[in-house]
């Protein structure tokens, strides 16, 4: 059976599905001195591929079912802003590539799902995504599908006119859909946003706009642990798909580019999944400053057997 259809058949029957964790944060926790500007961890790729192919073999060793190829900041577009928009094809591929390879070298092929990244371009005014960002869209999905992800993630999104254009362009391929939205509590309600960049848009919004048959669940991701549950308890009433939770491994909700979070240590981490999952998570897993450790954590805890 193809892992992709294995993964939905778990989460068809309610089960626990576990993510990997954070993949740019990882890097720089293990020595690299990370890009600063847009692409960060894109060109990691081609740079130091065994570091990424080890840290995707330790996430599998860790218990994670699904690996998400680094290719979050590698569209075109962003791309092009750090001089490396000739390495598109390259360096996409080159991910998806160090993601399978880990994968063989588990002898996982059959159990693990290789997941494509795609973030949000979060470029122009929502008149003109269509006409830009939708390009960059199509271009980068249809780069990893070729190279043979079998599930996509679209992630960190924040306004519904990116994801719109992103869930249209993907729906082309006929692979699997997962949007992950990014939220945080301004004033007491919560928005699409991040950090002290509100978008004035709530999660309802977003799943309103993500019609497609491809979209098969949906995420509170790169979101403070603190707010996940309460984003999560929203998502619930919005849609019956799966849901799930990701956040990033700091407890201020803050990101430094290139610099590990790790202050929600993995025991406080497992704590928090646990809430998300009574909140009715079927899908865990980390973002920036997650680790191996806390996927560990969370495999070998009794998560994948709690109420939900």
């Amino acid at each position: 059976m193809d892992p992709a259809d294995s993964l939905q058949e778990k989460l068809d029957a309610k089960k626990i599905v576990i993510m990997d964790g954070g993949t740019g944060t990882e890097i720089s926790r293990r020595g690299v001195t990370l890009q600063t500007g847009c692409s960060w961890s894109a060109n990691a790729n081609i740079a130091f591929p065994d570091l990424l192919r080890d840290i995707h073999r330790d996430y599998i060793l860790a218990g994670a079912e699904i690996i998400t190829t680094n290719t979050f900041s590698t569209s075109r577009d962003i791309l092009k802003r750090e001089g490396l928009s000739e390495q598109t094809d390259q360096i996409n591929k080159q991910s998806v590539r160090l993601a399978m390879d880990a994968r063989k070298h588990c002898a996982a092929e059959e159990t693990i799902t290789i997941a494509g990244s795609i973030g949000a371009a979060n470029t122009g005014t929502p008149e003109i995504i269509h006409s830009k960002a939708l390009k960059n869209y199509q271009e980068q999905v249809q780069i990893l599908a070729e190279a043979g992800v079998e599930l996509i993630i679209l992630e960190m999104f924040t306004r519904t006119a990116d994801l719109k254009a992103a869930v249209e362009a993907t729906t082309e391929t006929g692979l699997s859909i997962w949007v992950g939205l990014s939220c945080i509590d301004h004033d007491g309600q919560l928005q699409l946003g991040l950090r002290d960049n509100p978008k004035g848009e709530s999660i309802a919004d977003a799943v309103m706009v993500s019609s497609s048959p491809h979209v098969k669940a949906f995420c509170i991701m790169h979101s403070p642990p603190q707010v996940t549950a309460a984003a999560l308890r929203e998502l619930r009433n919005s849609t019956s798909l799966p849901i799930g939770a990701y956040a990033h491994g700091a407890s201020t909700g803050s990101r430094v580019v290139g610099q590990p979070l790790d202050e929600t240590d993995p025991q406080t981490y497992l704590e928090y999944a646990h809430e998300w999952i009574a909140c009715g998570a079927t899908i865990i897993g980390g973002c920036c400053g997650t680790t191996p450790e806390h996927i560990q954590v969370l495999t070998a805890s009794d998560l994948r057997h709690a109420n939900h």
